[in-house]
């Protein structure tokens, strides 16, 4: 990664660890430190928002290029330009970088002090802010390294990668999700532009690889005009796939998702609810919970969902 593009992303409020990897201070971490709000994943599971590390571990590494994420397209690649760091040296820096972030928060007369001093002691990792994590080789280690540390993980992968999945069947992360990102190949190609052959017979491999982990997590970020149809279709892939969590999330119009989609395509709360509706009868499975300001929307048969705080 050249300077310029470092630059660039420090800019946007991801600081970089390592050749590779970077945190970035989550919004609902934000709002959590003043006492404004949390995050789904509180709301959901459990977790508390304020002592989550949001992490990259393959920084513009992917194998698809969907039109609602928020990263710069153009730099996708499929390899790594440098040196790979370990899992011991990305956790340590991470925690560092967050520690360090964390700090300014100081002067904010609403700060909850309380909170803060619990957020400069992280407990959850949840690898997922850029780029494809499963295409870092040394994943199964990563995990291992931060569960041993009495932290959780959530790992979030586009599927694309099944053979890293089977890897991390003896390092299982605390959660996992794997994220459908169209009812359909066709529209798949179209809208995530694939770099890999048979990406979507390996999203439907990873789909079916997903019963083997504990905490197991299937996601669908929606946009108007591009995904948010055929919800049949979606139940259809989804009717033998063993999973405990289901949760539909508006694609949102931020960073570089701008440029390919526009705000009219962001579904409001109501519409993904009405959406998850059709699925969860289809599927004959509750909808359990839901974030209006997240614009997410919970399906699932498990009646226990909260892990450690």
């Amino acid at each position: 990664m050249n300077q310029l593009r470092k630059n660039y992303l420090e800019k946007q409020g991801y600081r970089l660890v390592g050749n590779h990897s970077a945190i970035k201070i989550c919004h609902w971490t934000k709002r959590s430190l003043i006492d404004e709000d949390v995050c789904y994943k509180k709301t959901f599971y459990g977790i508390n928002s304020w002592r989550c590390i949001q992490v990259s571990v393959s920084l513009d590494i992917c194998s698809l290029r969907c039109q609602w994420c928020w990263r710069d397209l153009e730099n996708t690649s499929l390899n790594f330009s440098s040196k790979i760091n370990k899992p011991k040296k990305i956790v340590d820096d991470c925690i560092k970088e967050q520690i360090k972030i964390l700090q300014g928060f100081k002067s904010n007369k609403k700060l909850n002090k309380k909170k803060f001093e619990e957020a400069i002691k992280p407990k959850h990792f949840t690898i997922s802010l850029s780029g494809e994590g499963t295409f870092y080789p040394y994943l199964p280690e990563l995990i291992d390294e931060i569960n041993n540390r009495g932290m959780t993980t959530f790992l979030v992968t586009n599927g694309t990668n099944p053979e890293m999945l089977k890897k991390l069947l003896d390092h299982k992360p605390t959660q996992i999700y794997v994220t459908l990102p169209a009812p359909n190949k066709k529209l798949f190609e179209k809208n995530c532009k694939p770099l890999t052959k048979n990406a979507w017979e390996k999203i439907n491999e990873s789909l079916k690889i997903l019963e083997k982990f504990s905490r197991r997590t299937i996601r669908l970020t929606l946009a108007k005009g591009i995904n948010l149809i055929y919800p049949e279709q979606y139940a259809e892939l989804l009717k033998n796939i063993k999973f405990d969590f289901l949760e539909l999330k508006a694609a949102i119009s931020v960073g570089y998702a701008r440029q390919r989609i526009t705000y009219e395509q962001v579904p409001s709360h109501e519409e993904i609810k009405e959406f998850a509706k059709v699925i969860s009868e289809e599927l004959k499975i509750p909808i359990v919970d839901e974030k209006k300001e997240s614009r997410v929307v919970l399906i699932s048969k498990v009646q226990d969902r909260k892990i450690q705080p």
